[in-house]
């Protein structure tokens, strides 16, 4: 029998490469740690190409903490260079494992820098690799729920938020899953869309694993036969329900979240999916200032103060690093009370996907999860995957509310102010509007 591929028949085309880093490079996602001593499980790249008619596009989902806009960029060019992809149409979505490479901080680092290079040419290559695979798809959506995550932003009775434990705050639990398959029912790409930090491993691990999500992917690609994309959601104050320093608990996690993926995955009946687009707008978001002048400077010699504490004591040099980055920012922002100017923006973007009746929408960081939840209650689409960590990394942005209570996603890791969330919101909506 001879097929007839219409032109605004949407293609699938899927690849994956291994993006695990050598031991002994630089870690990231627990300040404090030192190098990656040894390998758990590997870290592992997924590309999904899709095309419709003369349209083209890649998502690329890497076990990694996040990536800054600059190796994004690079590697957008390296795909346009060895694909009929347009850079502008390229998604590089991190699922923000905490036991990975620090891809790009410290390029001075040779490890950093060897693994940096290495990586931009392998993502292009696994986008490649899946354009080659192009075939006529059918798909469907289903949503489940997880238990695997909880609200990390716990209040102590004399009024400090640390991270701990919140059962009763805010958290979405849901579970996207994008089923792709050939025409003929052969399993192709099970694209997944949940929100939890994976640190279940705590960070007294320094091993390479890429936690839960890692162990979802065996699951899920055991039971189905289609390769597992792993999209991390809005998690900016969700951590794992579990953690210890074991790689029992990113099992378990993983092992319910993969099974429930796979019971959402058997209801659904793919059915023929048609429209592809993909746009992004670039976005300005207000710098922190800390409230006023005089909290500014209170700030500034506290933490010169911590900084010279820990300089004194020896401390390992992701704390420092960590402290300098603070104090900079905050001096940053005394400045721009001093000399009563606004400072300069945070800037990046936010891109939306229609992918036959679904859309996806990306943002650039830790996003609280009530954002996340208003931008899936909001979009044009009727499912939506809200994407966090993708295409660059500018730390957490977190709900106004938030920041009276200050804790670690405001104090130590957030370089916005409150009305960032709004406008994030907003924007992201746009973008779903504009490819809808």
């Amino acid at each position: 029998m001879t097929e007839h591929t219409s032109p605004d028949t949407l293609m699938i085309g899927v690849a994956r490469a291994d993006i695990t880093p050598p031991v002994g490079t630089r870690s990231a996602g627990f300040a404090g740690r030192g190098p990656l001593s040894r390998l758990h499980d590997p870290l592992y790249a997924t590309a999904l190409v899709a095309a419709e008619g003369e349209i083209r596009a890649a998502l690329i989902g890497c076990d990694l903490l996040g990536l800054d806009a600059a190796t994004v960029a690079e590697v957008r060019r390296a795909v346009a260079e060895r694909t009929a992809i347009p850079a502008a149409a390229v998604t590089v979505a991190c699922t923000h494992t905490h036991y990975g490479p620090d891809p790009y901080r410290d390029q001075e680092d040779p490890l950093v820098s060897a693994y940096r290079a290495n990586l931009i040419h392998v993502l292009a290559g696994a986008v490649e690799e899946a354009e080659s695979f192009l075939a006529p798809a059918v798909a469907g959506v289903g949503w489940g729920t997880s238990d695997i995550g909880v609200n990390r932003r716990e209040k102590l009775p004399d009024g400090r938020v640390i991270l701990g434990r919140n059962p009763a705050g805010a958290i979405d639990r849901a579970v996207g899953v994008l089923r792709i398959d050939a025409p003929d029912g052969t399993p192709l790409a099970c694209v997944v869309n949940h929100q939890t930090h994976p640190v279940s491993q705590t960070g007294q691990v320094d091993h390479i694993s890429a936690d839960y999500p890692g162990r979802a992917r065996q699951v899920v690609e055991s039971l189905t036969g289609a390769t597992f994309l792993f999209l991390q959601g809005a998690c900016g104050n969700i951590n794992a329900s579990i953690m210890k320093p074991t790689y029992e608990s990113a099992r378990t996690l993983g092992t319910r979240l993969g099974c429930e993926v796979v019971r959402v995955w058997e209801t659904i009946a793919p059915q023929i999916f048609q429209g592809l687009a993909v746009g992004s707008r670039p976005i300005q978001l207000p710098s922190m200032r800390y409230g006023s002048a005089e909290q500014a400077a209170g700030l500034v010699i506290e933490l010169e103060n911590e900084l010279a504490d820990l300089e004194i004591q020896g401390a390992s040099e992701g704390r420092i690093w960590w402290a300098q980055r603070r104090l900079e920012r905050a001096r940053s922002a005394l400045e721009s009370w001093e000399k009563d100017e606004t400072p300069p923006p945070v800037e990046s973007e936010v891109q939306a996907w229609r992918l036959g009746a679904l859309g996806l929408v990306t943002a650039p960081g830790e996003i609280f999860t009530q954002i996340g939840l208003l931008v899936k209650e909001g979009s044009p689409f009727a499912d939506t995957f809200f994407l966090s960590c993708s295409n660059d990394s500018i730390g957490y942005v977190p709900v106004p509310e938030a920041y009276p209570d200050g804790g670690y996603e405001v104090t130590h890791a957030s370089r916005v102010d409150p009305e960032a969330a709004g406008i994030l919101r907003e924007e992201c909506l746009a973008a779903l509007r504009s490819v809808r």
